[in-house]
C-alpha cells in the first residue's frame, strides 16, 4: 500500500517538507481544455512561483496539486502528480490525508466568522475529529500564530472574532490555520492580491521563514513579489483559444535576468500581461 508521512503528533514544528512533481498534466472543464502537458518539479523547502497572465491555468494547476480540481463537476485531467514519489490520484491515499498534507491558502482571506482567533487556528483539527487537551490546544495556537507572524499582534485578542482582524491579519490567520494540521506542502493562490504593502511585506516575510519547514507553491501576478520570495519560477502562457502551458521554468534569478525565451523576458519586464 502506498503511504505518505501524515503527521500524528501535535507539535506544529514537526512537519517535514515534501517534494511535489507534476508530469504531463492536462486539464479540462467539460470540453474546454485549459492546461496542456504541464510538467514541473517543486522541490522540498523551496518556494516555487507560478507566474503568467490571467487565464493561462495557474490557479487550475494549483488546485490539481491537492485534488481540489475534481470538486468541479465538469472537471477532468490527465497526467501524474506525485508527492515524495507517491501518485496522489492513483494510489490508495485518502483525499482527506492528501489535502491535510498539501494545504491551501486562498486569494481572499476566509477565516470562520463565528469562531474566535484561537478557534480558527485549530478548526481544521476539529473538523477532522482530532481531539486536543486544553494545554495542547493553547500550545498549538501559539506555535502556529508565531509561525504565521501573527502572535505578537493577537496574543491578547485570542477570544476576539477572527473576522474582526484586518485583512492582512486575517490572511496570516488563515496561514496559521493551514499550518495547524502540519502540512508538508503549502499552496498559496495570490495570497497578497487584496492586501496593502505593509501586510504584503509581512506575508512575504512569513513565506521566507516557512520554507525552512514546508514546501511552498505560490501563484502571483506581482513580478516583484515572485522575484523576492521564490527560488524557482514557472512561466505559464496561453495563446488565444489554446490551453495554458509552461513556456519556461528555472531558477528565479535566471528567469528574471537571463531567460531563454523572449516571451518570458517580455512578461517579467512588463511588456505584456
Amino acid at each position: 500500500m502506498d503511504v505518505i508521512d501524515v503527521p500524528t503528533t501535535r507539535a506544529a514544528t514537526s512537519s517535514r517538507a515534501s517534494s511535489l512533481v507534476a508530469e504531463d498534466v492536462s486539464a479540462w472543464f467539460g470540453e474546454h481544455k485549459v492546461l496542456q502537458r504541464v510538467s514541473l518539479d517543486m522541490e522540498a523547502n523551496r518556494v516555487t512561483a507560478l507566474i503568467g497572465p490571467s487565464g493561462c491555468g495557474k490557479s487550475t494547476f494549483l488546485r490539481i496539486l491537492n485534488r481540489m480540481h475534481e470538486l468541479v463537476p465538469s472537471a477532468s485531467l490527465a497526467g501524474t502528480i506525485r508527492i515524495d514519489g507517491v501518485d496522489i490520484y492513483r494510489s490508495e491515499l485518502l483525499v482527506t490525508d492528501i489535502r491535510r498534507t498539501i494545504g491551501m491558502v486562498f486569494q481572499k482571506p476566509n477565516p470562520f466568522p463565528a469562531m474566535t482567533v484561537a478557534e480558527n487556528v485549530v478548526a481544521g483539527l476539529k473538523l477532522s475529529g482530532q481531539r486536543l487537551s486544553r494545554s495542547e490546544t493553547s500550545a498549538l495556537v501559539e506555535e502556529c500564530l508565531r509561525r504565521a507572524g501573527l502572535w505578537n499582534e493577537v496574543k491578547n485578542r485570542l477570544g476576539a472574532a477572527g473576522g474582526a482582524l484586518s485583512g492582512g491579519q486575517q490572511q496570516r490567520l488563515c496561514i496559521a490555520r493551514a499550518l495547524a494540521v502540519q502540512p508538508a506542502i503549502l499552496l498559496m493562490d495570490e495570497p497578497c492580491s487584496a492586501l496593502d504593502p505593509t501586510s504584503t511585506r509581512r506575508i512575504e516575510e512569513t513565506i521566507d521563514e516557512l520554507r525552512e519547514q514546508v514546501t511552498i507553491v505560490i501563484v502571483t501576478h506581482n513580478m516583484h513579489q515572485a522575484a523576492r520570495v521564490s527560488q524557482h519560477c514557472a512561466f505559464f502562457l496561453a495563446a488565444e483559444g489554446a490551453p495554458g502551458e509552461i513556456v519556461e521554468q528555472g531558477p528565479t534569478e535566471k528567469m528574471f535576468f537571463e531567460p531563454d525565451d523572449q516571451r518570458t523576458l517580455d512578461y517579467v519586464t512588463g511588456r505584456f500581461g
